[in-house]
């Protein structure tokens, strides 16, 4: 094996050192044709270990333009005493144009922002001769537009259907289009807030349901494309049971809700309560209960027993659907029904039942002085 010429690196300085024998970098569109080597103090600057870095080397090639600019990483960084060594093997950009191409070495800590880097040196790329035919460009991988493609990752995925691209000197035909679908599951449902300005009050916030949803292609070896105006509709299943399993018999007429019967139904639910109390009888005179309901659509009325007045009166009164019905005393004869000509009339107001006996009935009458039990239902 030949003896290796290093190119040397002062640490004190800054300054490269290049052999003369190393001053060629290559001919024109030459890649990966030569090996450089350097050699440099393992520790640099302000105790920077190179062994504990990442080491790279910065070219522009000899185009000068933005274009031409690089970064290759060393290779096989091997500790040397109190120095170490690594490598560099140039690719086509570096080469890609004849005269002088500027580098230097750029030295990053890891896990720090400690970067530590030489001044310029430089190398010379030779005139050469390369091929220009469409086949031999493609045989060779070549890239004479002075553009450099080596290091270029795109793939025929990754480049619209109907472009196309160079990649390491090869051209590749696009195959990305947008016809694939987008799923998306519901990983999370839970009750939340969101801030929300009220006029003529200032801010404030509304319940909402937060749903985390995970959006991700039908089929992940098919990428898509959206550009432009383009859309996509994610359409997702949720399930109805997450917002429980009412029905409309289980809320309350005219509230509505979701569960897993459907969305915003209207509940059909009717609720009663029930108020009761007592009264006294006060004859021929007209009655009034406050039930404390907020509305009656029933109510039932009984004597106690025994009666402490002998007289005739209402015994029981039943009130259902709008209609008064009920059944009374005679003296010294029993009790009959009285049909609803013959007692006197109620009336609703909300929760207030007023009885007002009939003219010159006494047994529509609330017998003056005896008990009446009461029940009043309200929905």
């Amino acid at each position: 094996m030949a003896e290796i010429n290093y190119i040397e690196i002062n640490a004190e300085n800054r300054s490269i050192t290049i052999p003369q024998s190393e001053k060629l970098l290559g001919v024109e569109n030459d890649s990966k044709a030569i090996r450089k080597y350097f050699r440099c103090p393992k520790i640099v600057g302000d105790g920077i270990d190179l062994t504990k870095s990442d080491v790279h080397i910065n070219i522009q090639n000899a185009s000068n333009k933005v274009s031409g600019k690089d970064r290759y990483n060393a290779e096989n960084l091997k500790v040397s005493g109190e120095n170490v060594t690594f490598e560099w093997s140039p690719l086509r950009k570096a080469t890609s144009h004849k005269g002088t191409v500027r580098f230097s070495v750029c030295v990053t800590e890891e896990g720090t922002d400690r970067e530590w880097n030489t001044t310029i040196a430089t190398l010379n790329v030779l005139e050469g001769e390369e091929l220009f035919t469409e086949k031999e460009r493609e045989e060779r991988g070549s890239d004479f537009a002075g553009i450099l493609t080596a290091d270029a990752t795109a793939d025929a995925d990754s480049i619209e259907l109907g472009k196309s691209a160079y990649v390491n000197g090869k051209k590749i035909e696009g195959t990305l289009t947008s016809k694939n679908e987008i799923k998306a599951v519901t990983k999370k449902t839970e009750l939340s807030s969101t801030p929300i300005i009220i006029p003529n009050y200032g801010q404030s916030t509304m319940p909402v349901l937060k749903h985390t949803i995970e959006v991700s292609l039908a089929d992940t070896n098919k990428p898509v494309l959206l550009k432009r105006d383009a859309k996509k509709t994610v359409v997702y299943n949720e399930a109805g049971s997450i917002y429980g399993d009412a029905k409309a018999s289980d809320v309350r007429v005219g509230k509505t809700f979701t569960s897993s019967n459907g969305v915003k139904i209207t509940g059909t639910l009717v609720t009663s309560e029930v108020k009761y109390g007592t009264i006294t009888g006060k004859g021929m005179n007209g009655q009034a209960i406050e039930t404390g309901l907020s509305n009656v659509s029933r109510f039932i009325m009984a004597r106690k027993f025994p009666s402490s007045n002998a007289k005739h009166g209402i015994l029981s009164l039943v009130y259902k659907d709008g209609k008064l019905s009920g059944i009374a005393g005679f003296i010294g004869v029993g009790y009959n029904s009285v049909d609803n000509h013959s007692i006197g009339t109620v009336a609703i107001n909300k929760g207030t039942i007023t009885y007002t006996p009939k003219t010159d009935e006494e047994m529509s009458a609330l017998t003056e002085g005896d008990t009446y039990d009461w029940i009043a239902i309200g929905e």
